[in-house]
Parts: C-alpha cells; structure tokens; sequence
C-alpha cells in the first residue's frame, strides 16, 4: 500500500460503514478531490458518488450530506445522478437506438438493437439493474446480437468489449479455439503479433521472403 494510501486507513479507515446524512461511507479511494483524500459514499436514495471524506464527515459541509438528489432548501429531484457516468452512459444507449439522427444509430438502432421498455423512461431502473460503474469500463452488451435488457447488459472495460466485437476473430493453435487473438496471446505468454505472425506468417525484409504459418495455427473471422 502506498504512503498516500496508509495514511487515508489510519485517517479515515474506522468510518467505513458510518453514516453522514444521507451518505454512507462505502471505501477509501486511491485518489484525491481536490486534494484531498477522496470516498465513494452510497446515498440512501440509491445514488453512488466520490466527495472528499473530510467534508462529509464534517457536519458543517451541508450540501455534502447527500449525494445532489436535494437541493440546500431541501426540495427533492429524482435521482441526483444527471452528471454522473452512469447518467450519461444511459442518456447515450437511448441515443444510439432510438435516434435516427444520431451518427451511431446505423449500427445499434438501425441494425434493430433495442432498448428495455422500463429503461427507455427510468434511469433509476438501469442504474438499479447494472449499478455503479467501476472505472475504467463502458456499457457493453454480453450477447452482441440481443438488446439493451436485463441480463444482457454490463460495464465492461476495453480490452472486454474488443474481445466481444461483432466481427471478432477465433483464433485455433494445436487444435484449441480461442475467442479472440488476445485471449491465445494471454494462454501462450506471447503477444498478439506474435500470434498472428503463428497464424498469418511473416514477411522478412531483410531476406525477401514470406515465413509460412506455424504448423497447427489459423485464425478466422466470427461474426455474431
């Protein structure tokens, strides 16, 4: 654990678990707001955001006792979540799907990608489904070829959603199928140059001449 992250536990380690208002402290974050040391608070409207501990911790910071789904006089809004990631990653399916003038309806919307009924009007029901989003991740579809439903839908990082393109390719070495040329370079320890140069074979400048494939190795193109 790094300096930064020893003192956030010895600071604030004992008010995980605590409650602040409407917030409750869920974890200590590697990183800082604003300089200082940051938590993800879970509010009991079902919102999740990052603020600095130390101003919800401290009773005087009134607008940090609740995660924005009320106003400082206290009227109320519907989630609170408007410029959260989450809210926009909702606000962008429905575009992609629903919008014919959108520049990615072509290949969501136009291609009959549809969207959960009670989605399309409820954030509060996406967000109840899938959750908070971890960074690093994107919304993505588990089955490329069913729509924006529940059970079908997750936040996925990049190196996840590459793996689960349309137009992926299968890799097979010795007579084992891998989904994808990543997943054949992570189970043999190479890259995955090194495993197209097995399936492709590679051109050498230096000679003139083409090396063949590896004995056992193809790869082909899937489309789901």
């Amino acid at each position: 654990m790094s300096a930064v992250g020893k003192l956030a536990q010895n600071r604030y380690g004992d008010l995980v678990g605590q409650r602040f208002g409407k917030l409750t402290l869920v974890k200590i974050l590697p990183r800082r707001i604003n300089r200082r040391i940051a938590g993800r608070f879970r509010c009991e409207c079902g919102g999740v955001r990052d603020f600095p501990i130390s101003r919800v911790s401290h009773g005087g910071y009134s607008h940090f006792r609740h995660c924005g789904c009320e106003t400082d006089r206290g009227k109320h809004r519907t989630h609170g979540m408007r410029s959260s990631p989450e809210y926009s990653s909702w606000v962008q399916m429905k575009l992609r799907c629903l919008d014919p003038g959108n520049k990615d309806y072509p290949r969501w919307g136009g291609r009959g990608v549809r969207v959960h009924p009670e989605w399309i009007d409820s954030f509060e029901s996406f967000y109840a489904h899938i959750g908070p989003r971890p960074p690093g991740t994107s919304l993505d579809r588990i089955d490329n070829a069913g729509d924006y439903a529940p059970g079908n839908v997750r936040w996925a990082t990049h190196r996840q959603q590459c793996e689960n393109r349309r137009d992926s390719w299968t890799v097979e070495i010795n007579g084992i199928q891998y989904p994808s040329v990543e997943a054949a370079a992570r189970a043999h320890s190479v890259t995955a140059t090194t495993i197209v140069r097995w399936c492709e074979g590679a051109y050498d400048a230096r000679r003139g001449t083409k090396r063949p494939p590896r004995p056992g190795c193809r790869r082909w193109r899937t489309y789901e």
